[in-house]
């Protein structure tokens, strides 16, 4: 399909969302993922809760970059930095846009690749739908 605001899209059947490219602030675009289940919505549609989160998640990037650098910091300079600590800022710099996730609720997750902060591991930061961030982890 080519949304009108998204651009080309294709679906996903097995993971029932829509699959895309964004980008926000950054050079490097994110895949982007929209959920569009059955149970949640009609014919496939992406909602407009969905389509709200991603325009607020657009404007997301830098303060989701230093939300993770707020709440990862810590745990990265004590127990992955090899006695190499780093700052927040150098922190933020490091996480390389991955993937977006919007759920059918305006719920968001945004997936950075670790830049070798986490030996390879993903930062994710999740965002409510009302645009408040709620946490920060490492995964994967």
């Amino acid at each position: 399909m080519d949304d009108p605001d998204l651009g080309p899209m294709s679906w996903n059947e097995q993971l029932e969302w829509w699959e895309g490219s964004i980008r926000l602030t950054s050079d490097i675009p994110f895949i982007l993922c929209v959920f569009a289940r059955p149970r949640e919505t009609n014919a496939r549609a992406i909602t407009q809760q969905s389509r709200h989160a991603i325009e607020r998640v657009r404007s997301l990037e830098r303060a989701s970059r230093e939300y993770a650098a707020d709440q990862l910091l810590e745990i990265h300079n004590s127990e992955w930095a090899q006695g190499n600590p780093i700052s927040g800022e150098e922190f933020s710099r490091r996480l390389v846009p991955d993937s977006l996730v919007i759920h059918e609720t305006g719920y968001a997750e945004i997936h950075f690749r670790d830049g070798g902060l986490f030996w390879g591991h993903s930062v994710s930061v999740r965002i409510q739908a009302d645009g408040n961030l709620q946490e920060a982890v490492v995964e994967g």
